[in-house]
């Protein structure tokens, strides 16, 4: 019965026809150009004022645009780029970067160990990178002992250094760019020491690069790279068959096995660390008990959203973190059950009235949900099954939709300015590691009530689980910081402070006589190495 009901809160959105397609995008210049039609916009380029601001799209053209002391490969292994080798201080206090030395930025000045400490004492500055803090709150200074050479320092023990600076916020800028277009004017006129410099910027459209000739690793195999803005899927779907692009990314999973069939396009898919769910306001009553919580969660059909809705292209949650997450622990799913809402909601005294609405003191129980229009796979598609999941156990609830461009800054307001109980989001940690996600997302805000720290969206606040995030930040032995995620995961499950949904697999699609086109689990889909 159960199962029969879930999949009538789904009815017809797994399926969305290919109507309305616009078909006025512009043909890729001839030669060696890559187009990349995607799903998000860019609108600044500096990985400090904003972190690239947009995502994933920014992040895509910076890791052309720059180099970072280390890299990712495809498989988030982490490897030299700018620092040919590194060694780490017994007290796993400081690291010792040694450079690789002949290298220019794209304005023809020199890299060297002064424009690593310029760098990353940008990053260091709290006023211009405010949401990738526990990335760069752990570094106390950067010292260069001569022109190849700098130690990074830290205030304790950090075992995420290598992957703070594989991030894209690790991103060497030329200092000289900074001081020619300022702080701000460097964001829409970017220098790096990547393969592919800035040829035209329209900030919300269009990024065209050229290849960087004086690029150290050689001249990379695309003369140019165009990122294109499309925001529908069914118009970058169409604008890939016209080749009018040769890239394109968050293709609709209902699409693939169609595409797959077709002779000109190859889809890559691959594991995602970016878990989705509801986050849930916690400072509004009575979100702040942990029973209306866990009811929330056994009223969504998550495992049959993650099949039917994305046809097996993502997979129900079973933790706070991304099944391939390092430090991922299994927990026990929230068993989709009404009837155990029902009952979890009477003993927090919700029951219902003559109407079959849930009320509590003669007021009903209703919820203000938030969904973005395009961020996130099937956002508006899940949001509104999970409506229709609370209205069958008796509670109303209403959806606020707000435009991709916007939805961010919506969930990082301060307190009394925040227009939902429930609200669509998901998290990549972009260096690849599940303590920076625990902490980003449940480590406890300075302020309950001002803007956020980094990502506590719901105001969780928990003084265990700040204490083994404390203790998990200083242990460089990965065992023992895996137990010590593992009991953060436990608490934060139990306490639910999100409906938790399911993960999406990445699914781009290309031309065929594309190759190198690399689908990263943190999200992106990067063409630094392709070519056509």
């Amino acid at each position: 019965m159960q199962r029969r009901n879930a999949l009538g809160l789904i009815g017809g959105i797994a399926a969305t026809p290919l109507v309305g397609i616009r078909e006025a995008l512009a043909q890729a210049a001839p030669g060696k150009t890559l187009t990349y039609g995607q799903s998000t916009r860019v609108t600044t380029l500096d990985p400090a004022q904003g972190a690239f601001s947009t995502y994933p799209g920014g992040y895509e053209v910076g890791y052309c645009l720059y180099d970072r002391l280390v890299d990712f490969d495809k498989n988030l292994k982490i490897v030299p780029q700018l620092a040919v080798s590194w060694d780490g201080a017994p007290d796993a206090k400081s690291v010792r970067f040694k450079l690789r030395t002949g290298v220019k930025f794209q304005d023809g000045t020199a890299f060297d160990a002064a424009a690593v400490k310029f760098n990353v004492e940008r990053m260091m500055d709290k006023t211009r990178t405010p949401t990738n803090r526990p990335l760069w709150d752990a570094v106390s200074g950067v010292d260069v002992i001569d022109a190849s050479t700098v130690v990074v320092r830290t205030k304790e023990p950090f075992s995420q250094i290598l992957n703070t600076f594989a991030h894209g916020s690790g991103s060497i800028v030329s200092p000289a760019s900074v001081e020619k277009y300022g702080e701000k004017g460097v964001a829409q006129n970017p220098v790096g020491a990547g393969p592919f410099m800035l040829e035209s910027f329209t900030p919300g459209q269009e990024v065209a690069l050229k290849a960087f000739d004086g690029y150290w690793g050689g001249k990379p195999p695309t003369d140019r790279l165009v990122f294109k803005f499309i925001a529908e899927p069914a118009t970058r779907i169409a604008a890939l068959r016209t080749g009018s692009v040769d890239i394109v990314d968050s293709v609709p999973v209902q699409l693939v096995a169609g595409l797959r069939r077709e002779a000109n396009i190859e889809v890559i898919t691959g594991p995602s660390l970016r878990p989705l769910g509801l986050v849930i306001n916690m400072a509004n009553a009575p979100f702040n008990d942990a029973k209306v919580r866990q009811a929330l969660n056994h009223a969504v059909p998550v495992k049959t959203i993650a099949e039917r809705v994305f046809f097996g292209f993502a997979k129900a949650s079973d933790s706070p973190l991304a099944f391939d997450t390092q430090g991922y622990k299994k927990n026990t799913p929230f068993e989709y059950s009404p009837d155990k809402a029902k009952a979890l909601l009477a003993s927090a005294g919700w029951v219902a009235g003559a109407d079959g609405k849930l009320q509590k003191g003669g007021q009903p129980l209703k919820i203000r949900m938030l969904a973005s229009e395009g961020l996130f796979p099937g956002d508006v598609s899940i949001i509104e099954i999970c409506q229709r999941a609370f209205a069958q156990i008796g509670i109303d609830a209403t959806i606020t939709k707000v435009e991709s461009g916007a939805y961010y800054g919506e969930l990082r307001k301060e307190r009394a300015a925040l227009n939902f109980d429930l609200a669509m989001f998901g998290f990549n940690p972009s260096n690849a590691s599940g303590l920076y996600h625990l902490e980003s997302l449940y480590k406890s805000n300075a302020s309950d009530t001002g803007v956020l720290d980094v990502w506590n969206i719901g105001r969780y606040r928990n003084s265990k689980v700040d204490d083994l995030l404390r203790q998990a930040h200083a242990t460089v032995d990965l065992p023992s910081q895996n137990a010590l995620l593992g009991q953060v995961q436990d608490i934060v499950w139990a306490d639910a402070p999100y409906v938790w949904l399911h993960v999406n697999e990445n699914v781009t699609a290309v031309r065929k006589g594309v190759k190198g086109v690399e689908v990263w689990p943190i999200v992106f889909t990067i063409p630094r190495r392709a070519s056509v």
